[in-house]
């Protein structure tokens, strides 16, 4: 509802766009039309075709616009051009495509630098700051107003002025700095009053209120509302009367007076009559109203009507307010099964909402490059036509610019090529240091105690029976060295053809050393979850493995172990869990083994827990970001 409360400014500009088609009729024009000939009185046609049918045929008014442009470029009619341009931006802006609003009004923005008309130029930058003031990038949108507001100036005309003022003071309002909102509104609204504008009058009037009520002053938010009503009503504004009711009964739900919220949404039922989108909001405001009075019927009715009309106009945002208020309302009717519908409702479309927003941001960083571009085009414009007047001399100092350009480009790129290099050299050195330290960590101790072993075995103290279980650990301590070389081998260069995969490599060591024990093994992993590690997620995921199961054999005297691997929305998720003897694991103290497995998760940006109670056996669980 903040959006239709403020940003009247697109529906704003299509009116404009059409005060020149106004007079004529769509008939009159399709048949002037069919006998105009192809110069700049058919490029005009087309543009004030498109100019009428913006809000009632979106489709068929892109089409003339289209048709416009091709036919004022070839016909050599910029200013055609600029207007079909301009209109064809709006098409996408009522559309909220967003992008394609921006990318066409940066054409209108080139065609009318080359006629040079300030007119249209204010109103094309005002334009691309309301495109930017959507998507919230209200630095750029400021910076358009700005632009805006200095070709308003040459063109002398307060009616740009008031509009401008007036999308400064909705940026503000958007960053909470209400103070230079309302001065910008107050400006805007003065503007408007010279050239008796009422119905904007009354909308900025509405403006304020919404400031008033931000800021807690609610008498003066009131106070405003009602002089927006008044003032629409000399103007005869039924649409926009509707919705300062609906806002009054907002206000009213908002301080708990509930029957004069009820009230002030039949006010707003009332002047709403065959718009549909001012009739959401009254049903809304008059199902919280209901609700909050225990009026459970008339606030599921209310609901359902309001929910129905948003759903039909994608309102997301009005769509999650009203299931909010629905699955309240079917909460306190003890009809529950409503109730969880309109919760899930809620939810999905709260996702949907994100998802959309997202979606926006997304396509504003694609179309900000094609903006750069048409940016650069706009300057070139400007430069184009002071270097026709200036001498021989210049010319040489541009060509000299552009030779520097050159070769600072010719420089980038060596130095972009000597720092992927340089990244290249430090990726290797990366990869020595985490071999010599998996070396050092994992082979290094195994080493040193087979050497330690020997010495004992050669030594001539030692008695035979002592020298054979020496050399039983030595083989022991070998073989599991020999494991430790093997993994870290296979961990470096696991992407030849010939190595075993992560899940046959898993699954050999885990059915082998389960059968030593006569341990039922279970082992249950999606492939398609392992393809996606890096090394060093499945050198974590594989050393956690190994540490998991080989404590599970040796100390938990289980029967049965099973591993799972799988994806949880963006999370890999392995489970180890044993039925053995278990242990408190609030007396458990943690030693190496667990420490390494919570720090090889944590470096990865993600956690290992053991779970386990006494006699039931120990769950240890992995989770790392894919």
């Amino acid at each position: 509802m903040l959006r239709r409360a403020i940003l009247f400014l697109p529906f704003l500009l299509c009116a404009l766009l059409q005060t020149q088609a106004q007079s004529l009729s769509t008939d009159s024009l399709v048949n002037e039309l069919k006998t105009a000939k192809d110069d700049t009185t058919r490029v005009n046609l087309y543009r004030m075709l498109a100019g009428i049918l913006l809000n009632s045929d979106p489709a068929t008014a892109l089409g003339y616009a289209k048709a416009g442009v091709d036919l004022g470029i070839q016909a050599g009619f910029d200013k055609g051009v600029a207007g079909c341009y301009l209109n064809m931006s709006v098409v996408y802006n009522a559309a909220s495509k967003i992008d394609s609003f921006l990318i066409f009004t940066d054409s209108a923005i080139v065609w009318s630098k080359k006629v040079g008309e300030p007119n249209r130029l204010a109103l094309a930058y005002l334009n691309r700051a309301d495109a930017c003031m959507q998507l919230r990038n209200l630095k750029q949108s400021l910076l358009d107003c700005d632009t805006a507001l200095h070709y308003a100036e040459l063109a002398n005309n307060n009616d740009r002025r008031a509009r401008i003022n007036q999308t400064i003071g909705t940026i503000y309002y958007y960053q909470d700095k209400y103070s230079e909102s309302k001065s910008y509104y107050d400006r805007a609204y003065r503007l408007y009053e010279e050239g008796g504008n009422k119905k904007m009058q009354a909308i900025m009037l509405n403006n304020l209120a919404n400031i008033y009520k931000r800021t807690g002053a609610h008498d003066s938010s009131l106070n405003y509302y009602k002089q927006a009503i008044a003032v629409a009503d000399q103007a005869g504004d039924e649409v926009n009367i509707s919705m300062y009711y609906s806002n009054i009964s907002s206000l009213y739900n908002f301080t708990k007076q509930y029957k004069k919220a009820e009230s002030a949404a039949a006010l707003a039922l009332q002047h709403a009559r065959d718009n549909e989108v001012q009739q959401a909001d009254a049903y809304a405001n008059y199902a919280e109203s209901f609700l909050q009075q225990h009026k459970i019927t008339d606030a599921i009715e209310a609901g359902l009507k309001a929910y129905g009309i948003n759903s039909r106009y994608a309102f997301l945002e009005e769509q999650i307010a009203a299931a909010k208020i629905l699955a309240e309302a079917y909460t306190a009717d003890g009809n529950y099964k409503e109730a969880n519908f309109y919760l899930k409702k809620s939810s999905l479309l709260n996702d949907t909402l994100l998802k959309n927003k997202f979606d926006e941001q997304i396509a504003y960083m694609q179309t900000s490059f094609k903006v750069e571009e048409k940016n650069n085009e706009i300057a070139l414009l400007t430069r184009d036509k002071q270097i026709q007047e200036q001498n021989l001399s210049k010319q040489r100092i541009l060509i000299a610019g552009s030779l520097l350009l050159a070769l600072l480009a010719v420089v980038a790129i060596f130095l972009l090529i000597n720092r992927q290099r340089l990244k290249q050299r430090m990726k290797e050195l990366q990869l020595r240091n985490e071999i010599a330290s998996d070396l050092h960590d994992e082979v290094g101790s195994s080493l040193s105690s087979i050497h330690m072993l020997s010495e004992m075995a050669s030594s001539e103290k030692s008695d035979m029976p002592q020298q054979k279980d020496i050399l039983k650990k030595v083989s022991a301590y070998s073989r599991e060295t020999m494991e430790k070389m093997g993994d870290i081998v296979w961990m470096i260069k696991h992407s030849r053809p010939e190595d075993k995969s992560l899940e046959e490599r898993m699954k050999h060591f885990f059915y082998d050393i389960c059968k030593s024990k006569n341990i039922e093994p279970s082992f249950r992993a999606e492939e398609a979850v392992l393809h996606k590690l890096d090394m060093p997620q499945r050198k974590a995921l594989y050393l956690v493995f190994k540490e998991a199961v080989n404590n599970a054999v040796k100390y938990s005297a289980a029967t049965e172990i099973k591993v799972s691997i799988e994806q949880t929305d963006r999370q890999m998720l392995m489970q180890i869990t044993d039925n053995g003897s278990g242990f408190d694991d609030r007396m458990q103290k943690k030693g190496n083994g667990l420490k390494n497995m919570q720090n090889r998760a944590t470096e990865l940006k993600g956690s290992t827990t053991i779970h386990s109670v006494a006699e039931e056996g120990t769950t240890v669980t992995m989770s790392i970001p894919l």
